[in-house]
């Protein structure tokens, strides 16, 4: 018998989802409110109940507590993205109540992707999220950027998806199992069947030499669901291939461990290199994030010593980070429209010094300078691969981190030395500005009071 209190989140996205597509029909503002206080009552009972739920799922306590946090977080996060998503669409004339279908079902795959527990589960909640993101790229039909972002990332994503399914049905074929708890004693066959799995996960994380599509579908996308595709549905991927990598014990199997560390060493260099040349700011992102998937990807070798926690905490520090960045992005406009250009930032700190500053913060706090919050998730990262003896990607890590302090400062730069080129048009839009604001304080007041986030990290995963 199907135990469906084990499920209860997933139906309960579900049962959004049909109330928004029948009264986003009648009232199109009704669905953002109605998403909000759903998610809100979510978040508050994945707080309340999150571990009795699982609590006779198989899961470890470990898991669980993975688990559930990882849910609060989607689920919060999704709120403040709903919040967002408004004034962004209604500026470019997007605006329509489908999107925000779009956004529920991505959310209800990254939840059945983050509890599976069994490969064909995954498989349903990654292809139910990454349909969802294909139209989102595609939103702005009258948009030929947008229009081609979506045709390449759907036709890379449905490639990738290939090599998952081929990937599932040698591990299959090898071991008769698709449960994460009954695949053991691999042969040849199940190391190839997992090295595509691992490939097609490294591609929906955007990890290199995976990454092809990531620039441009970043560049070419809505800025709204740039921002997107660089949270939420990237943080349960990462949680997912976590999993994955712990509880099918990658580390004992020598020749996947080294493409694990084989991609970490080239999503670094590449990263931090790609970014240097870039003139559009989304682009220069995409090449930013994929840096930090290499420090979370190394953060995923060293978890033995310091725990999920040390991963978690990265995590953490980066999704509020991004959304902080976008958040000042999509609070400012050009005659011509979206802010697209890094020139365009040229001299923001006289159209307005708040902004600037919080930009300024997060940007620090991505090169890892101190005494930001991003200093501190790279500092615990490299000291767990120090531990474990990954002294090479270690090297590389610190190295990638000064090259990638160059774009970030000449940013910095053109917002506080340059004079401006063309003329900034404050949207004002008060949700996006309240979000940057408390993203930035926490990233600068962290290094005052970094109690709450430590001690919950350490509570859950110690």
């Amino acid at each position: 018998m199907v135990n469906f209190y084990l499920y209860l989140p997933e139906i309960f996205i579900l049962v959004l989802i049909l109330s928004t597509l029948t009264l986003g029909l009648l009232n199109r503002d009704s669905s953002i409110t109605l998403n909000t206080i759903g998610f809100t009552l979510l978040s508050i009972f994945l707080m309340t109940n999150g571990y009795g739920i699982y609590l006779f799922s198989g899961f470890t306590e470990s898991t669980i507590n993975l688990v559930v946090l990882s849910k609060i977080i989607l689920s919060l996060g999704s709120i403040i993205f709903i919040l967002l998503l408004k004034r962004p669409l209604k500026n470019e004339n997007l605006y329509r109540y489908e999107y925000i279908l779009f956004v529920l079902f991505a959310t209800l795959g990254s939840f059945v992707l983050i509890s599976s527990n069994n490969f064909l589960t995954a498989f349903i909640g990654l292809e139910l999220q990454s349909l969802s993101l294909y139209l989102m790229a595609a939103f702005n039909t009258k948009d030929l950027n947008s229009n081609e972002a979506g045709i390449k990332y759907f036709s890379l994503g449905a490639l990738s998806s290939g090599f998952l399914l081929f990937g599932i049905s040698m591990v299959y074929f090898d071991t008769g199992n698709f449960l994460f708890q009954n695949l053991n004693n691999f042969t040849y066959i199940s190391e190839i069947g997992l090295s595509l799995i691992l490939i097609s996960l490294f591609f929906k994380v955007s990890a290199a030499p995976f990454h092809i599509w990531t620039p441009d579908v970043y560049e070419g996308s809505p800025t709204i669901s740039t921002l997107f595709f660089a949270t939420l549905p990237k943080f349960a991927s990462l949680i997912f291939l976590f999993r994955v990598y712990h509880e099918l014990n990658i580390t004992d199997i020598e020749s996947l461990n080294y493409i694990f560390q084989i991609v970490c060493a080239i999503s670094l260099l590449v990263g931090a290199y790609g970014a240097i040349t870039q003139k559009i700011i989304k682009r220069l992102l995409a090449f930013s994030s994929i840096n930090h998937i290499g420090f979370i990807l190394l953060g995923m070798m060293s978890y033995k010593l310091m725990s999920e926690g040390t991963l978690f905490f990265y995590l953490i520090v980066y999704l509020i980070t991004t959304f902080g960045i976008f958040a000042v992005i999509l609070n400012l406009r050009t005659v011509e429209g979206e802010v697209i250009k890094i020139s365009d930032l040229n001299g923001l700190r006289f159209t307005s010094r708040p902004k600037a500053i919080a930009l300024l913060v997060f940007l620090f706090s991505l090169a890892g300078i101190p005494p930001f919050a991003g200093f501190f998730a790279k500092f615990f990262i490299l000291s767990a691969s120090v531990n474990e003896g990954l002294y090479l990607l270690s090297i590389i890590a610190v190295i990638s981190s000064v090259i990638a302090a160059f774009y970030y400062l000449s940013v910095i730069k053109n917002m506080f030395f340059n004079e401006s080129k063309t003329e900034l048009l404050l949207d004002n839009n008060k949700i996006s500005s309240v979000v940057f604001i408390i993203s930035a304080l926490f990233v600068t007041l962290f290094f005052f009071y970094p109690d709450p986030l430590i001690d919950l990290v350490d509570t859950l995963f110690s």
